[in-house]
């Protein structure tokens, strides 16, 4: 090592395996950490590893309180699950540090970062909630000002978390450096109004009208994946909002059925796919329809699968849970959590890969919200381990 030059010493260094073993490695030796914390090498590094998941949030919801008794319950607020293998203690991701008053529900995550949003006392739906962006590992929060001019013609929809600008590290998103897109109508014109949180400590709202739909057009949220959400619009069109850009794009699905999608005889939504893109599915008349989107933009018939079929062989299987439509429980990366809209809950799981269908214990609410750790890595151990990075060793 004392003949390796600082340029070889990168070279290897940029090979770690992992984010985690990077901060290992950073405690070697104050060479070590010197040539970690360059802000050259650490975007380098970025750009050849992926950001290490440290595991999803997801809002308990009604439905799990039923089925899972007491212990579901008596949960409050947001409930994280650990990666597999965990990289984290899950204990270090409790949101006990958030301000008290009210119910915090997760908007969105964007790397390691969460929206959290809790509704105002008196506004009623449409109007605006209180917001904040968290980092759950380091324990930090800045509260979302309150957008100005938002009077009565005004009705909120969505608040989303967008990338900021990059920093010397290679980061695009942090507790100094990102933003908060608000989807809302004025009248019935569509509009966007962004929070933006600078490097500097500096803060703005700027608006931009939406081409997305007028009021009357707008049916639904229908969830994210690859970092950005979908929209669907009447006239089989979706509406893609680009979480790296904060711009909107539009789409069509291909006629596949002979009526007009809707919620009220469908169930539509988007997830994410294991190889992280977006998977449009329908569940109509005990089918479900996968389609994929492919680099033009077009989405494609991917899959289908007959789901009294499918699920034949699961325990308390009866052909009359299927003659009604179902209720989808939860979106995962790969999967998806249904039941059957009958008096009493059979939740199952489908493999959006392999489309075959198995048990499951109950949902975690509609969406699941992934959580990354922290970029750039704060280097000096003290400081990292005193915010909390516990290291499962094995």
């Amino acid at each position: 090592m004392d003949v390796m030059s600082d340029d070889g010493l990168g070279l290897i260094l940029e090979r770690v395996g992992s984010h985690v073993s990077l901060i290992r490695a950073a405690a070697v030796c104050r060479r070590w950490r010197r040539a970690i914390a360059d802000a050259a090498f650490l975007r380098r590094f970025r750009s050849l590893h992926a950001p290490p998941v440290a595991g999803y949030f997801h809002n308990a919801s009604p439905y799990q309180s039923s089925v899972m008794g007491v212990e579901a319950k008596s949960r409050h607020g947001p409930v994280f699950v650990p990666s597999s293998p965990p990289l984290v203690d899950a204990r270090h991701f409790s949101l006990d540090f958030l301000p008290n008053g009210g119910s915090w529900t997760v908007q969105d995550s964007r790397g390691s970062l969460l929206l959290i949003g809790r509704v105002r006392v008196g506004t009623g739906a449409g109007g605006l909630p209180d917001m904040l962006v968290c980092e759950p590992l380091t324990r930090h929060y800045t509260m979302v000002p309150q957008l100005p001019d938002f009077d009565v013609s005004c009705r909120f929809l969505e608040a989303f978390l967008i990338d900021g600008d990059t920093d010397k590290a290679g980061g695009c998103i942090g507790m100094s450096n990102f933003r908060v897109l608000y989807m809302l109508y004025r009248g019935l014109a569509g509009q966007a109004a962004v929070f933006t949180m600078g490097e500097s400590g500096s803060t703005s709202w700027s608006e931009k009208s939406v081409d997305i739909a007028t009021r009357s057009q707008f049916e639904c949220c229908l969830g994210h994946a690859g970092g950005s959400w979908y929209f669907y619009v009447k006239g089989r069109a979706i509406i893609t909002l680009d979480g790296s850009t904060g711009e909107f794009s539009r789409s069509q699905l291909p006629v596949t059925e002979t009526q007009e999608l809707n919620m009220w005889d469908y169930n539509f939504y988007v997830t994410e796919g294991r190889d992280s893109k977006p998977r449009f599915f329908t569940a109509f008349d005990d089918n479900i329809k996968v389609f994929t989107r492919l680099g033009s933009g077009d989405w494609v018939l991917e899959k289908r699968i007959m789901l009294s079929e499918a699920t034949r062989s699961l325990l308390e299987y009866r052909t009359s849970f299927f003659s009604r439509p179902l209720n989808i429980l939860t979106l995962g990366v790969g999967f998806i959590i249904l039941s059957p809209g009958c008096e009493r809950p059979w939740p199952f799981s489908v493999d959006l890969e392999t489309m075959k269908a198995s048990p499951a214990a109950g949902d975690m609410g509609l969406m699941v919200y992934r959580c990354e750790l922290p970029w750039p890595p704060a280097l000096h151990a003290a400081e990292w381990y005193a915010h909390a990075l516990v290291i499962v060793w094995f």
